[in-house]
C-alpha cells in the first residue's frame, strides 16, 4: 500500500513538472530573440562592408580595437534614455577616433567613418539597434 502511494506521488509530481517546464519554453519560444554581440562576427561583417581601399589599409587587430572602442563608447558613456544621441554617427566618429588616438592606434578618419558606419549596419541587422533585419 505504502509503495502505490509513493508511486502515485512521483507520478503527481512528474506531471506537475513536466506542465510547468512546457508552459515555460513555450512561453520563452514566443518572445524575440535578444540580440547578442560576437566580436568575430562583426568583425567579418564590418571587413565585408568596408570599401575596398580603407579595408586595405586596416588590419584585422585594429578592425577589432576599434569594434570594442565603439561598443564600449555605446554602452558605457551613451545615456539609454536618449536614443537619437546613439544613432548620430558623427558624435559616434567623433568619439572613437579621440579613444583610438587616446589608447595609440594609428588611424586615419576617414578609416574611423568607415568602420563606424559599418559597424551600426552590424548593429541594425542583428537587432541591437532596431528590429533585426532578417530572422536568423
Amino acid at each position: 500500500m505504502l509503495a502505490l502511494v509513493v508511486a502515485f506521488s512521483l507520478v503527481i509530481g512528474f506531471v506537475v513538472a513536466a506542465g510547468m517546464i512546457g508552459r515555460e519554453s513555450r512561453r520563452l519560444s514566443l518572445q524575440p530573440r535578444q540580440p547578442v554581440w560576437r566580436l568575430e562576427e562583426a568583425a567579418v561583417f564590418v571587413e565585408d562592408e568596408l570599401p575596398f581601399d580603407v579595408a586595405a589599409k586596416i588590419d584585422g587587430e585594429t578592425l577589432r580595437e576599434l569594434l570594442r572602442v565603439h561598443l564600449n563608447q555605446l554602452q558605457f558613456k551613451s545615456d539609454p534614455g536618449d536614443v537619437d544621441e546613439i544613432a548620430e554617427e558623427s558624435t559616434a566618429i567623433q568619439h572613437v577616433y579621440r579613444e583610438a588616438l587616446s589608447q595609440g592606434i594609428e588611424i586615419t578618419r576617414p578609416t574611423i567613418d568607415a568602420v563606424v558606419k559599418a559597424h551600426f549596419r552590424y548593429l541594425n541587422a542583428i537587432g541591437a539597434l532596431g528590429a533585426a533585419s532578417s530572422p536568423e
